[in-house]
């Protein structure tokens, strides 16, 4: 919102560092104009579910100031519970990595926003604290390299190992299905349990 009050080159009006608009006829008409269009900008991006803060407000700064009142009371608490949420979140065994380095980084973005950004070592810890046991190794094996561990290092060292485990996973199945065409092959090949006597003795108990 700042920004857009910037471009309209009213943010002045809004931080209260507009000069006085003096006694001439034209300079308070423009100073009247650009209040109104401050304050219409302030409005306007307003969710109608908080209108009610700013309605007895006059001018833009009154507006601007309530607001900040208000949301400023919750921005800490913001804060807390996301970074509670980012150092608690946990990856579940079979969940795509893809997936759980996608909501990591949706509330980093959101605390970057907040002005609470998490740097890239608490990221990385982040990372490998919330990984499930099957990942314990893995773990072990990034935690040795100490500091020279890098958030892009993680991400690539993550994509390494479920492109691995991925071969692995289609080799024990193709291995598991030679297995079982060998067994299917084995079996129909074996001579029929008793030799030609049962079979013949089977085949009259049939004719009979």
């Amino acid at each position: 919102m700042k920004h857009v009050l910037i471009a309209k080159e009213v943010w002045v009006h809004v931080d209260g560092s507009v000069q006085p608009p003096g006694e001439d006829a034209a300079t308070l008409a423009r100073h009247a104009k650009a209040q109104q269009k401050a304050m219409a900008t302030l409005v306007m991006g307003i969710s109608p579910d908080f209108i009610y803060l700013v309605t007895s407000c006059t001018t833009p700064m009154g507006v601007w100031v309530t607001l900040k009142a208000q949301f400023e009371r919750n921005t800490l608490a913001n804060k807390l519970s996301l970074r509670r949420q980012y150092f608690t979140t946990k990856m579940q065994e079979g969940q795509s990595v893809q997936d759980h380095l996608w909501c990591m980084k949706v509330i980093s973005d959101k605390l970057a926003a907040l002005g609470s950004p998490v740097a890239e070592e608490e990221q990385v810890e982040a990372l490998l604290i919330t990984l499930p046991p099957s990942y314990a190794t893995l773990v072990i094996a990034m935690a040795a390299k100490g500091d020279d561990l890098s958030l892009v290092y993680v991400h690539q060292t993550f994509a390494n190992e479920v492109q691995k485990r991925q071969v692995n996973k289609r080799s024990v199945a193709s291995e598991d299905s030679k297995t079982s065409a060998l067994r299917t092959d084995e079996e129909t090949q074996r001579p029929f349990a008793g030799g030609v006597t049962s079979v013949i003795t089977t085949a009259t108990r049939v004719v009979k």
